[in-house]
């Protein structure tokens, strides 16, 4: 295993634990070049890292080190040497470091050095040198005297007073740092003459207008500066001759004016001006075309300071102008169409331009503490549902028409224009210059062009009128078309196939690609070497540019091993064609076998190929018996759980925690007594995870939530130290009181394997509590080890190199002994998407969560691509919706001839009809005749028909009851369940008529929710399934107020009458008025006589009503009935009202025909609470319709309702679309989902549109709420009533 360690070439150790004890394995690590090792509570140099004789970069910062050792001066390959943020003293530093001949970058930041060393002279080849942030007062003359290669160098945040006129002898710096340093007067001249200067920084060094050197102009490559937190008055001259400034800092100085020379800086992106005296800004600024970023806070700033034509900033991206004095902002600035971050917080705004809102690039508009600001009101955003962008589904008319099935509306054709005969003219005139007849139909001629391989000429072919080919003199041999050229290529997703190929990774440039066949998928080689495995396969690229033409020409071969598995010849093959195809080549795929390669093949590789044993394992199946390692997790946390491995002991108990022991097959959670119980929830649902991503389901899953002898039996008996005795006793030692609980969670260390030839690297990736370890860090084609201290994982990419994979399992091992470790440490290996359950945890919101669509129902959620449809230009897939509902025509009614026959026959099949109603104490009351007909609102009826039905028209269920009557009566008779000799049941005789008892529940509106579940159980049910179940078959269906089946109204001809409330228990009703509603709803089979409020705003010339008026005489009660009938009602809805005025009441003594406007007696308009304006038009009933908008489908889809429609078709879950002719409306029930919502109003909003070009007619859309409905949307329904208060559960 330690044979991998000589081969690692760079690794990084941040954030490991090393203070007391350094791993010895890195001696081990002789080609180590790079060694990071930082935030690991060192305090010397480890004596390990000084033996790497090789070490070219060390890495030691943040550390409690205060000196370095001599043997550091051995490390002769030492080119990087960070120390920043320890300990280091001058005295620590030792003499011959600098005399390193390759030491090139020094950072010794952050430190406690007083001076500077001595001898840091001798280091001629330094290139970077930092010192900032330390104590340092004095800087000697011969400190610059050798450096001459210094090219970036960092003396901020110390205590230098002086600065050596040697320094200009640095004329390679680039990057001069003196900030924050008590500077003396006139100390920078010589700085000016440091020509390849880029970046300068004398920020807080008391500098002022008197001492800042005239020749600063010299710096012409000056990109960067930094003048902050000065005393400037205003910017100096030489400065604004600065003509490649990209980054200026001024901000903090007293700053009151901006000269016009502002506009040389042409190059410039960044300007800060913060916390000067600025009034204005000037005009010249407006002409830096590429300014981007600008800070002007804290100053004095107007509206009259800004100029105008500051719009022309197109560039710019941030403008900072907090604490001004602005009373508003110009509109031009408005036009910096590219400003995503503007801060005008602290002013003294008042209003803002209307058009600040035309910055659609902006993330963030700062505008607190500006108390009398007004903002401008925003304009109505854009009207969505065009296209795809609202949820994703397209609205617009055209398309949504299209998707139902409907013609689109024929496009205009444009018409010709005259110049059309000019053309033609054209035409035949070239036709005959060209020596071809224009004879009429006997003589047409074909037209063609052929091209010779002798010349690739085109010429013409000419047939003669007899439809053979001319002399050869006259024409030339035709070519045949190729069978090719019939044939297509196959439309497949090349995306995970070849993703390199489609991404334009390669096969855009001429090189060598070369591709091995992993898992029965191609996978790109890194490296292009003429190595192969005997047992593997490859596909080779070789894409080349032809000489003198912009075109690439491929070359593609696959090679066979000579002991490759046949999936893996199978696969090279196919993939080779899939790449052809991929890449349009017309040549062919060329194979290549072990052995025998082609002489163009081996120069790909300079005339050598090597071909080695081995090779990657079969992509087939392997069975192998899973072996599981007995583990003992101790649970921590409470919002996310956290396991710690713990010895599998009984001596690992505490009560104060939940454990969860993994043995395979047996999953077992043991709850200590104390433990919490969101811990309980917690590690119980850990361990159902296990048991689904690792054991399929198949583990034994065991919860012991208190002490349990039998299941603590158990348990005690997989732990270690238990040898018997009593349970009890052994449950309560499991005890905290000797047990501290100092488990602090491991910070993980995310290490990806890199593998060169002949070396591994192992670099950590950063993770911070800004940037957490998630699932999008690992890389299908990467290695990773995962360290988090009490266990290392292996995490192997889908398409990972094998080579990487062996590497990463041997690096796994030495990391876990490497580092001193819990003795319950393992080394686990997960494969990309079959990962473990504890690997998962380590990582931030990773879960198997489908990804959802909200626009489906609960129980319905699937993977999108299951369900998705075309996919849009912008690249997301277009949610599925059916809409096609809304473009279908009106079912139109049954008519009286239709309605007349089924009734006839239905009445026909019924034989006996008996009603009862439920009293309370679920008790089963029969009906007296005269009430039959009359149902009650709050009381539940059960009505028992008898039909007399032909046996081929019996259900399976009524079938399997026939035949079991019969088999009790014991008939013989054919039909019956006779048995022929070969003991098989007989077919009953299907003219056969038998009687069938079906039995009606219908339920009141307002009666009680429990009363069917009641009847299902009561022993009335049971009775007359015992009783007539013995005769004939039954059955039993559930009816709904106003939504009876058509068959069951049929019974009472038209004399179906709803009265509201409960049933009286006598003759003598209440001393009040009742109106009813006659009305069809659709057709006359629903005809009902629904009770309505007692109010003459209810009535409409379109339906008839009853008014049934009590008269009060002495203690004598009689009741007048008046049938009113409106002008516009049909003539077979008055005949049905008149008979029921008639018929159907038996307790009235008067009963008074009313013909609308012939003078109504007055006693019938109070009644009705007075004369009011009431409706006189019911046209809506030929037109209206009632949608329906949900997800119960799994999608969002739109559906329509019978017309024979009430106020309990309005679903609580749903959003329902009724079309009344003038207006539509959209109701919205109180438990839709807010994405119903918003569908269901973009669906209206279509059908209004789509209405309107039918008809020619807008219609008003309106939005109504559930319990809120508005008198005119009530008025469209028969026999509205108060809706029913929800049942409320709790879980």
């Amino acid at each position: 295993m330690a044979g991998v360690l000589p081969f690692l070439r760079s690794i990084d150790f941040t954030k490991n634990d090393f203070h007391e004890s350094f791993p010895e394995a890195v001696s081990n690590m002789s080609s180590l070049t790079w060694l990071k090792a930082s935030k690991t509570q060192l305090k010397k140099v480890p004596d390990a890292v000084t033996k790497l004789n090789k070490l070219e970069d060390l890495i030691l910062s943040r550390n409690d080190i205060d000196e370095l050792p001599q043997q550091v001066t051995e490390m002769a390959g030492l080119r990087s040497l960070n120390m920043k943020h320890n300990r280091l003293k001058v005295e620590g530093i030792p003499y011959l470091l600098f005399d390193l001949e390759e030491l090139t970058t020094l950072d010794f930041s952050h430190n406690n050095l007083d001076s500077c060393p001595s001898n840091i002279h001798n280091a001629k080849t330094l290139l970077v040198l930092n010192f900032a942030n330390n104590r340092i007062r004095e800087i000697a003359p011969s400190f610059f005297t050798q450096l001459t290669y210094l090219q970036y160098l960092d003396l901020s945040h110390n205590l230098i007073e002086y600065i050596p006129p040697q320094i200009r002898r640095l004329q390679q710096l680039k990057t001069l740092n003196i900030s924050y340093n008590p500077l003396q007067h006139d100390l920078l001249r010589p700085v000016s003459g440091l020509t390849q200067l880029e970046s300068l920084n004398i920020a807080h060094t008391q500098r002022g207008m008197s001492n800042i050197p005239s020749e600063f102009d010299n710096l012409v490559n000056l990109v960067e500066i930094d003048l902050s937190y000065n005393k400037l008055t205003r910017i100096p001259e030489p400065i604004y001759r600065l003509e490649k400034l990209k980054r200026a800092k001024f901000n903090h100085n007293d700053i009151n004016e901006l000269s016009s020379l502002t506009e040389c800086w042409t190059e410039l992106v960044t300007l800060n001006l913060s916390d000067n005296k600025l009034s204005e800004i000037p005009v010249a600024i407006c002409k830096l075309s590429k300014l981007k970023r600008l800070y002007v806070n804290g100053n004095k700033i107007t509206f009259e300071g800004i100029p105008s034509a500051i719009g022309k900033l197109q560039c710019l991206e941030v403008l900072m102008a907090a604490r001004n004095e602005l009373t508003c902002i110009p509109d031009s600035l408005c036009k910096c169409y590219s400003l995503k971050n503007m801060d005008l917080s602290d002013n003294k705004l008042v209003a803002l331009p209307p058009s600040i809102w035309d910055l659609k690039n902006i993330q963030t508009l700062n505008t607190e503490d500006n108390p009398n600001l007004v903002m401008p009101e925003k304009p109505p955003p854009e009207v969505k549902g065009s296209g795809a962008e609202f949820y994703n589904v397209d609205f617009s008319l055209y398309n949504q028409r299209k998707a139902a099935g409907l013609k689109p509306p024929p496009e205009s054709k444009p018409q010709k224009v005259k110049d059309d005969e000019k053309k033609k003219r054209r035409a035949l005139l070239r036709r005959k210059q060209s020596g071809i007849k224009t004879e009429g139909d006997g003589s047409k001629i074909l037209k063609g062009l052929t091209e010779y391989k002798e010349d690739n000429e085109s010429v013409n072919v000419y047939l003669t009128s007899r439809n053979r080919l001319a002399t050869p003199e006259d024409a030339q041999e035709v070519k045949t078309r190729k069978w090719t050229d019939a044939l297509t290529k196959p439309s497949l997703d090349y995306s995970e196939i070849f993703p390199e190929i489609v991404n334009g990774t390669i096969g855009q440039a001429e090189g060598l690609y070369m591709y091995i066949i992993d898992n029965f998928l191609p996978r790109l080689l890194d490296d292009v070497v003429g190595r192969f495995y005997e047992a593997d396969c490859y596909i080779i690229l070789n894409t080349t540019q032809k000489e003198g033409l912009q075109v690439l020409s491929h070359d593609i071969h696959f090679w066979i091993g000579s002991k490759a598995e046949i999936d893996k010849k199978a696969c090279a093959a196919i993939h080779a064609v899939n790449l052809r195809n991929l890449l349009g080549c017309d040549n062919r795929t060329i194979r290549e076998e072990q052995g025998d390669e082609s002489d163009e093949f081996i120069l790909y590789f300079d005339g050598e190929i090597e071909v080695m044993e081995g090779g990657s394992e079969s992509g087939f199946f392997q069975v192998e018996e899973t072996v599981y390692v007995k583990r003992l997790f101790k649970c921590h946390g409470q919002n996310n759980i956290l396991l710690e491995p713990v010895e599998c002991s009984v001596r690992s108990l505490d009560h104060r925690h939940v454990f969860l022991l993994d043995d395979g097959l047996n999953i077992m959670v043991w709850h200590g007594k104390h433990s919490k119980l969101t811990q309980q929830k917690k590690a119980t649902l850990f361990a159902e995870k296990i048991n689904k991503l690792e054991r399929k389901n198949e583990a034994d899953l065991v919860v012991i939530t208190r002490f349990d002898p039998e299941r603590n039996g158990e348990f005690f008996s997989k732990l270690d130290g238990y040898e018997g005795g009593e349970l009890s006793i052994v449950y309560e030692e499991c005890s905290p009181k000797d047990k501290e609980d100092n488990y602090s969670v491991p910070t993980p260390k995310l290490y990806e394997v890199h593998l060169g030839v002949g070396y591994l690297e192992l670099p950590q990736i950063e993770i911070t509590s800004l940037r957490p370890m998630v699932r999008e860090m690992l890389r299908s084609q990467k290695v990773y080890l995962l360290d988090v201290y009490t266990d290392v994982f292996i995490w192997v990419g889908s398409h990972s190199d094998r080579l990487l994979r062996t590497a990463a399992a041997r690096l796994g091992n030495e990391l876990l002994k490497m580092i001193e470790r819990p003795a319950t440490a393992i080394v686990y290996t997960d494969f990309e998407g079959v990962e473990s359950a504890l690997l998962r945890s380590f990582f931030s919101n990773w879960d198997d969560v489908l990804a959802v669509d909200y626009t489906r129902a609960a129980d319905k959620v699937i993977a999108p691509s299951a369900t998705k449809v075309n996919s849009l230009s912008n690249g997301e897939e277009e949610l599925k919706v059916d809409l096609t509902a809304l473009f279908t025509k009106r079912e139109p009614p049954f008519s009286p001839e239709e309605c007349q026959e089924y009734s006839e026959q239905w009445n026909e099949e019924l034989e006996k009809l008996n009603c009862f109603v439920m009293e309370g104490n679920n008790r089963y009351v029969p009906l007296p005749v005269e009430e039959q007909g009359h149902f009650y609102t709050e009381n539940c009826y059960i009505v028992l028909c008898t039909y007399l039905v032909f046996i081929t028209d019996f259900t399976d269920d009524l079938m399997e009851q026939y035949l079991a009557i019969k088999k009790k009566e014991g008939t013989k008779n054919e039909g019956a369940e006779a048995t022929d000799e070969n003991g098989e049941e007989g077919d009953p005789d299907e003219e056969e008529v038998t009687p069938v008892c079906k039995v009606f529940f219908w339920q009141g509106r307002d009666a009680s929710k429990v009363c069917w579940p009641q009847f299902s159980l009561s022993s009335f049910k049971k009775k007359i399934y015992d009783t007539i179940g013995r005769k004939m078959p039954i059955e039993d269906e559930r009816c709904y107020q106003q939504q009876e089946n058509p068959k069951l109204l049929s019974h009472f001809r038209g004399r179906f009458i709803i009265h509201k409330g409960k049933r009286p228990s006598s003759n003598t009703e209440q001393n009040k008025a009742r109106l009813y509603q006659v009305r069809q709803n659709g057709h006359i089979l629903a005809q009902r006589c629904v009770e309505i409020g007692c109010s003459s705003l209810l009535l409409n010339s379109g339906f008839c009503y009853i008014l049934k008026v009590p008269v009060v005489k002495e203690d004598d009660i009689s009741y007048i009935l008046y049938v009113w009938v409106g002008s516009k009602s049909s003539e077979d809805l008055m005949n049905s009202t008149i008979d029921i005025g008639r018929e159907g009441f038996d307790d009235v003594d008067t009963v008074s025909i009313l013909y609308e406007g012939t003078n109504e007696p007055d006693i019938f308009w109070n009644a009705l609470g007075g004369r009011k304006v009431y409706d006189t038009n019911a046209d809506f009933m030929n037109v209206i319709r009632l949608f329906r908008c949900s997800n119960e489908r799994g999608y969002f889809s739109v559906s329509e309702k019978w017309a024979d429609f009430c106020q309990d078709d309005l679903q609580d879950e749903d959003v329902m679309i009724l079309d009344s002719g003038q207006d539509v409306f959209v109701w919205v029930g109180e438990e839709s989902s807010d994405i119903e919502r918003k569908l269901g109003l973009k669906s209206a909003q279509l059908y209004q549109q789509h209405v309107q070009d039918l008809t020619g007619q807008s219609r008003k859309l309106s939005v109504v709420r559930r319990g809120k409905e508005t008198l005119k949307f009530i008025k469209l329904f028969h026999g509205w009533g108060q809706f029913r208060a929800r049942l409320k559960t709790s879980s």
